[in-house]
């Protein structure tokens, strides 16, 4: 993206449209939130609605959309004389960083946590970010003020505020500001009549968002965000039914009612020690040290040593995809994984 347009010779008439594109942008945002809100549910605003709370609420959050997009515009004018991608992520990585305190990163200690702040808070932010500094690099400081401000407004003054799972927070959060950036550029340039240039130099927004989507689905299914996760055979232990290469979809064990619902004959994936193991259950022990479970594999001649202990069990197998876990098999060859990221049989 490099096209030879400068903020400064924006039009009057194209700053008006920008700055109502800006509002219509931030009320399809909030619709958004309401619709999902409808079928996730909602949940009491933490901030005071009394009629002082409100005026300062508004003085709070408008003293800083102000001060905040005006140093945006600022920066941008100065940064970005030409429409540059890597700049605006460059602005937008920073506005972000410097709402974080240095803290919040330091709390980040394990993967699950990582994936979490920044699915849930800092790549949302990012996003927002981004499309705010290309309002500011087309329109000014004006209708970034308008966007960001109508934003908080509801953040801040809605009584009842949508009650999302992370997952669907963190894909509303992404994808509709990257939609609306798509957009308004392509509205843009059609105003200032470069859209053949844009068209010739550039893939299809539809293309990258659909691109975007699948990417950011595959990466969370790998690491393990959705309740079910796969896993790669590495052993021949539960041959011939798993083979060593399939991938298993694990069911998370959650809560201790899924753990209740195990039962003899299930296939399960524990930990012993570092290693992932799945392996069938054989029989549930209950006496004074609990309940646990006895395991083994279906091509292994006894069963597993030690019982399992309800808080060792990650999961219970419900499918399994034949060989297309080859590759992981031909990269653990040339370098070991760790035990901890595959699963391993006895």
């Amino acid at each position: 993206m490099d096209l030879s347009v400068e903020p400064g010779r924006t039009s009057q008439k194209s700053r008006e449209s920008i700055f109502w594109w800006s509002i219509v942008f931030a009320i399809v945002f909030i619709v958004i939130q309401v619709c999902a809100g409808l079928l996730f549910g909602f949940g009491k605003s933490p901030y005071n609605h009394s009629a002082v709370g409100i005026f300062l609420n508004i003085l709070s959050f408008g003293t800083m959309v102000v001060g905040r997009e005006n140093a945006r515009s600022y920066i941008t004018g100065v940064l970005t004389k030409k429409e540059k991608v890597t700049a605006f992520i460059i602005i937008a990585l920073f506005m972000t960083g410097i709402e974080y305190p240095v803290s919040k990163f330091s709390r980040l200690n394990d993967i699950q946590t990582i994936v979490k702040f920044f699915a849930q808070y800092f790549l949302p932010d990012l996003c927002q970010n981004l499309f705010a500094t290309y309002l500011a690099f087309v329109g000014g400081s004006i209708p970034a003020i308008a966007y960001m401000g109508i934003l908080e407004a509801f953040h801040w003054l809605y009584p009842i505020l949508p009650n999302l799972k992370w997952i669907i927070s963190a894909l509303i959060g992404i994808m509709a500001p990257v939609f609306f950036l798509f957009a308004l550029q392509n509205i843009y340039l059609r105003e200032t009549r470069k859209i053949k240039m844009y068209e010739n130099n550039s893939e299809s927004p539809v293309g990258w968002m659909i691109t975007s989507i699948l990417s950011i689905g595959i990466i969370w299914f790998s690491i393990g965000v959705f309740p079910i996760y796969p896993s790669v055979i590495v052993t021949g232990s539960m041959e011939p039914l798993i083979k060593p290469g399939d991938v298993i979809l694990v069911d998370k064990i959650q809560k201790s009612e899924d753990i209740d619902q195990l039962k003899t004959g299930d296939i399960i994936q524990f930990k012993m020690d570092d290693i992932l193991v799945s392996h069938r259950i054989i029989n549930i022990v209950e006496d004074e040290y609990g309940k646990r479970y006895m395991t083994k594999g279906d091509n292994n001649n006894s069963p597993d040593t030690d019982l399992v202990l309800p808080q060792d069990i990650k999961g219970r197998i419900v499918q399994i995809i034949p060989k297309i876990g080859w590759p992981t098999l031909l990269i653990r060859q040339r370098d070991e994984l760790p035990y901890d990221r595959i699963e391993i049989g006895n």
